[in-house]
């Protein structure tokens, strides 16, 4: 009989613990909400009027990367230059990078055109295209390290993935092309 009731007594705490482990995750999924809900009534959105237009760009053709030319006064010397003729834009990054155009890598960037990446577990520099503010926003709200290029009725958004110095040079090369 005592056995019993040491048992019972067992149980009822493990059923008190886990009502109160899962009122636990309950509150804190409550307080998640709230920071996003509150972070999503502070993120002032940009009008696409806001946005600078750049150029429009050119329908219909493929992208390749190629040499720097000579003409580019900001590209250091020896940095290879991405063009991309379909969406009218091109962009140069140092020999120790690759612009990375394949299906293979481009698995899970639905939305990119070209990773710049000098190796290691993340991607550098992802280029990517959108047809609408709200659509790169509904991913990269508060996204410190996103810069974005409006180039006809394109978002092209450029993303310094790890914060790297380097990366944002290579972004000041972002150019429309002719």
């Amino acid at each position: 009989m005592k056995e019993k009731g040491q048992a019972s007594a067992v149980l009822i705490i493990v059923v008190f613990l886990l009502l109160g482990v899962i009122g636990l995750l309950v509150y804190q999924n409550l307080q998640l909400q709230k920071i996003v809900q509150n972070n999503n009534n502070q993120t002032t959105n940009k009008t696409e009027a806001e946005i600078p237009e750049i150029l429009p760009y050119q329908p219909e053709t493929t992208s390749t990367p190629s040499a720097t030319p000579e003409s580019q006064a900001n590209i250091p010397t020896g940095w290879l230059t991405y063009k991309n003729e379909k969406y009218g834009f091109q962009i140069s990054y140092p020999p120790t990078y690759k612009a990375l155009t394949d299906k293979n890598n481009l698995y899970g960037w639905p939305k990119a055109v070209v990773l710049i990446y000098s190796g290691g577990q993340s991607y550098d520099l992802p280029i990517e295209v959108w047809n609408s503010v709200a659509e790169y926003q509904a991913k990269y709200k508060n996204e410190p390290n996103l810069t974005v290029k409006k180039i006809g009725d394109k978002y092209i958004t450029l993303v310094n993935a790890n914060q790297n110095p380097e990366v944002d040079q290579i972004i000041s090369t972002f150019q429309t092309t002719e």
